[in-house]
């Protein structure tokens, strides 16, 4: 059969966060706003992982795969397209096109998860993760039809290495995070075991992990075939088994692998020892939650923030030793009010990470806080569920009192001379 991978995105687009409901970057319309947008969407162009996975399945069972970036194939036995929040009108349009050139289309992702009646259209609808459901076309032959709700794959191991061969490598880049060239994403665990309502890795994601060897195996070969410099681990929350993270770490540094990587964690789960070893191993960058200082507010949602003066700790220690830190806030929970968030934006300057993202608190489908949320929700265009607008009523503030604040967070964060010598400190260190 021949394969064709439908990726509908504009430049600046993160469609592989959010567990895949994607992100945008819009902050305002000041001059500062523009800027920072600017910057951000030329630095950085992330992949779509499951694409890698896909098409690997696919090769390995001798079919043809070929990538359409915002492109209708005019030939192909199968289009597959992963929709998302941010992308879901364009998306719409664009499996109305491949309909009309008498393709057949199937859609996955976590909003086809949630909210599958969106996407009746499509010949069939992934309700779950894509890579089973690819294997039973494989073994079968047969493009299914209407809605089909693969079991997960509970060995991740099991599956192929992804195939990057398939997707643009040489245009993905992960700078200044992480600025090493080729780049890609690694996947070392899928799901998360917390309880934060309001997460989006809750909806469709067991928590699973691979072993340390196989990640090794892979790393190796990402860089014997591709010449990687650099990669970031996609799991959610990457630390949260300790002996199996030194294990890893153990094994880059023996094995000698000379790459710089990043990843996404919990502060709490981290020591100082940990850290030490961590960086040997070649890490350069954790992004973690902070979200806000309003403790009460986080545990409301069920969030277990860490303790601030361990955060803090923390936050330090990387910087002494060259790891940055990349901080998320979430503005506009339910009850927070104008000084709640502002204090949350002064907390944020004074921990003064390396960078930091002020997203506005969004429900997202398919979340216990969506349902909860469901009878204030005042936005019906989902491509504005992109944690950068106001889609429900707030119990306190106006939409205009969060945007605002939301640009005065972003644009005041980095327009500051305490965190230029921040960023020009990082880019000395970078080069040692």
């Amino acid at each position: 059969m021949k394969i064709a991978l439908l990726e509908i995105k504009k430049r600046g687009d993160n469609k592989d966060y959010n567990s895949g409901f994607g992100t945008t970057f819009e902050i305002g319309n000041s001059f500062g706003a523009r800027i920072l947008a600017k910057a951000r969407s030329n630095l950085e162009n992330i992949p779509t992982m499951s694409y890698t996975y896909i098409s690997a399945i696919f090769k390995k069972y001798g079919h043809e795969v070929e990538y359409y970036l915002n492109e209708v194939p005019t030939q192909a036995d199968l289009v597959l397209l992963q929709v998302s929040l941010i992308r879901h009108n364009e998306d719409l349009e664009y499996i109305k096109s491949v309909k009309s050139k008498g393709l057949k289309i199937g859609v996955y992702g976590s909003l086809a998860y949630a909210m599958p009646e969106l996407f009746q259209e499509a010949d069939f609808i992934i309700q779950g993760e894509p890579e089973q459901a690819v294997i039973d076309i494989c073994e079968t032959n047969v493009i299914p039809s209407g809605l089909i709700q693969p079991r997960p794959v509970m060995h991740l191991d099991s599956l192929p290495f992804p195939d990057w061969d398939t997707l643009p490598l040489d245009d993905y880049s992960f700078s200044p995070i992480l600025p090493g060239l080729p780049f890609t994403f690694v996947l070392a665990s899928r799901g998360c075991p917390y309880k934060c309502s309001y997460c989006p890795y809750k909806v469709c994601n067991e928590y699973r992990v691979r072993k340390p060897e196989k990640v090794i195996e892979e790393l190796k070969y990402l860089k014997e075939r591709y010449q990687i410099k650099a990669f970031y681990f996609r799991d959610p929350c990457f630390s949260i088994n300790d002996e199996r993270i030194k294990e890893f770490a153990h094994l880059m540094i023996q094995n000698g692998l000379d790459l710089k990587w990043g990843c996404e964690t919990r502060l709490d789960l981290l020591n100082k020892p940990l850290l030490e070893l961590l960086y040997l191993s070649g890490m350069r960058a954790i992004k973690v939650g902070v979200e806000s200082i309003d403790h009460n507010s986080l545990k409301e949602y069920g969030r277990l923030p860490p303790a601030v003066l361990h955060q803090e700790e923390i936050v330090r220690f990387c910087k002494k030793i060259g790891i940055k830190v990349i901080a998320f806030y979430i503005l506009g929970l339910p009850n927070e009010t104008k000084e709640s968030i502002k204090n949350t934006i002064r907390y944020s300057r004074k921990l003064n990470t390396s960078f930091a993202s002020f997203n506005i608190c969004t429900p997202i489908p398919g979340t216990p806080f969506y349902l909860e949320m469901k009878d204030k929700l005042i936005e019906k265009d989902l491509n504005k569920y992109d944690n950068f607008h106001v889609v429900f009523e707030h119990n306190n503030l106006s939409e205009k009192d969060i945007l605002k604040l939301k640009q005065k967070a972003i644009v005041g964060y980095y327009f500051r001379p305490r965190y230029i010598w921040r960023y020009l400190k990082d880019k000395i260190a970078e080069r040692r």
